[in-house]
């Protein structure tokens, strides 16, 4: 039975490896209205394989009970285990992560557009910038308050409702 326990914790220990490079994460699936089972996940079975293996090799070495008792002290422990495991699981799967919440002014910063009305200090000007197959036109404000001719290509920093605040795209070369 050693070669057992043995076998279960260097399995774990390989199972801890791979989540560890992979992680937890609940996969995105197409059909999100089936839920996944977190039952069958590595880290639950890690958990159970490893303690397991612990447990029992641990019992027979220092502990002398028969074969079948400290199979099911182990059995029970890893279970124990798997349980806890697949409770932390599933909480880490119900987490909505605040941080990767994009700012909706920055989604297209340094998206590339081109001044169809030119812009001043104190007038808003426009530009039009494509996205994807689709040609869209906004209000558009220079980032530094500089004068902007028509025609000159600029660099999207951010979006403030229906206005666009730009910066020549010279002006960001410069920088580069």
């Amino acid at each position: 039975m050693t070669f057992v326990y043995l076998g279960a914790f260097i399995a774990g220990l390989l199972l801890a490896v791979r989540v560890m490079m992979y992680g937890v994460e609940k996969p995105r699936e197409e059909n999100s209205s089936v839920e996944r089972s977190f039952r069958l996940s590595p880290a639950v079975l890690l958990a159970f394989l490893a303690v397991f293996g612990i447990v029992g090799y641990t019992l027979t070495r220092l502990w002398p009970a028969s074969v079948i008792t400290v199979l099911v002290i182990a059995a029970v422990t890893g279970t124990g285990a798997a349980i806890a495991a697949a409770y932390f699981v599933r909480k880490w799967w119900t987490v909505t992560p605040e941080h990767d919440v994009d700012d909706e002014r920055y989604v297209l910063q340094g998206h590339i557009a081109r001044v169809t009305k030119s812009i001043r200090a104190d007038v808003d000007g426009e530009v039009t910038y494509e996205l994807g197959n689709q040609r869209h036109q906004l209000k558009a404000r220079s980032f530094d308050a500089a004068a902007i001719a028509e025609g000159t290509e600029v660099v999207i920093e951010r979006i403030e409702g229906d206005v666009a605040y730009v910066e020549a795209w010279q002006e960001v070369e410069k920088r580069l």
